[in-house]
C-alpha cells in the first residue's frame, strides 16, 4: 500500500490527478486524491477520462511494483521473436533489414571478388530470415527491399557508380546445377519452413501447441487441422494451413502397422 501511495502523490504533485479540494480562510488548497485504510483504497479524481487513464497506469505500476517485475506492451520481443504483432506486418522484419544493411556497410568497404559475394549472400544474408520465416509469412513488399539489397551488393559491390544487373534475378536464384548462383528465392524457402508445421503435426503428437490447434478447429486427418474459417487472431494458423494442399501432393504414406495410415483417402 505504501507504494500505491507513493504513485498516487507524485501524480497529485504533477497534477495527472485532481481530487476534491479544500481550501481554508486564506485560500490555500488541500488536495485529497486517496485515502487507504487497511486493505481498502478510496480514490478521488475529476470525470475525466485523462484522468481515470492516470488511475489506470498507478494501478499497473503497483502491481508490477508488487511482482517485482517491468511493464511491457504488446508487440514486443520474446526470444527475439516478435510477439503479439500482426503476423502480416512489415515491421516485424524491421531487424533483418537493419542487420542486412549494417553487414553489407562492412563488406562494401572491402574488395571482394564476384565469387565471395555470392558466397557471403548464401551464407550470411540468406540466413538472416531464416529465424523469423517459420512462423510468419513474409510479405512481398519485405521480399522486394532484401531482393534489392541482394541484387545491388552482387552486382555493384563497392562501387560508388550503379552496376547493370547481367543476368535475370531469377536466373540468379536457380539452382548450381540448372545454371543459377543458388541465391534463395525468399518466398519459396518462406513457404518451405511454414509447411514444415504440417509434418511436425503428424509427428508430436503430445505436443501442447497440437493440442490447442485440434481444440481450436478441429481434426480433419491425422495430417491436418479443419479448414480455417474464422477471421481473427487466426492469421498464421491460416497461412499454414492454405499450404496443405501443395504439401500432400508431395508426401505418400508407406504402410507399416496400417495406424495411421487411411486406406481410403490416401495414395
Amino acid at each position: 500500500m505504501e507504494g500505491l501511495d507513493s504513485l498516487m502523490r507524485r501524480a497529485s504533485l504533477n497534477n495527472w490527478i485532481r481530487g476534491f479540494r479544500i481550501k481554508n480562510r486564506v485560500n490555500e488548497v488541500m488536495d485529497m486524491t486517496h485515502l487507504l485504510y487497511a486493505d481498502d483504497t478510496i480514490i478521488f479524481c475529476e470525470a475525466e477520462q485523462e484522468q481515470l487513464y492516470h488511475i489506470r497506469i498507478i494501478l499497473i505500476q503497483a502491481l508490477a511494483n508488487i511482482l517485482k517485475c517491468k511493464i511491457e506492451r504488446l508487440p514486443t520481443v520474446y526470444l527475439g521473436l516478435p510477439l503479439g504483432a500482426k503476423h502480416k506486418a512489415v515491421s516485424i522484419w524491421d531487424g533483418v533489414l537493419e542487420k542486412s544493411e549494417r553487414r553489407l556497410a562492412l563488406w562494401k568497404s572491402q574488395y571482394l571478388s564476384l565469387g565471395g559475394r555470392v558466397t557471403l549472400i548464401n551464407s550470411v544474408l540468406d540466413s538472416l530470415p531464416t529465424y523469423v520465416m517459420p512462423l510468419f509469412p513474409i510479405p512481398g513488399k519485405v521480399v522486394k527491399a532484401i531482393d534489392s539489397l541482394r541484387r545491388n551488393f552482387l552486382w555493384q559491390g563497392n562501387k560508388i557508380e550503379k552496376s547493370y544487373n547481367l543476368v535475370k534475378w531469377m536466373a540468379v536464384q536457380q539452382s548450381k546445377r540448372f545454371g543459377g548462383l543458388g541465391v534463395r528465392n525468399l518466398k519459396i524457402h518462406n513457404n518451405n519452413l511454414l509447411t514444415k508445421w504440417l509434418w511436425r503435426y503428424n509427428l508430436e503428437d503430445q505436443a501442447l501447441w497440437k493440442e490447442l490447434i485440434q481444440h481450436k478447429y478441429g481434426q480433419e486427418d491425422q495430417w491436418c487441422s479443419e479448414e480455417v474459417t474464422e477471421t481473427y487472431g487466426v492469421g498464421v494458423w491460416r497461412t499454414i494451413r492454405n499450404l496443405w494442399l501443395a504439401f500432400r501432393d508431395n508426401v505418400r504414406i508407406k504402410v507399416g502397422q496400417g495406424n495411421k495410415a487411411l486406406f481410403w483417402k490416401e495414395n
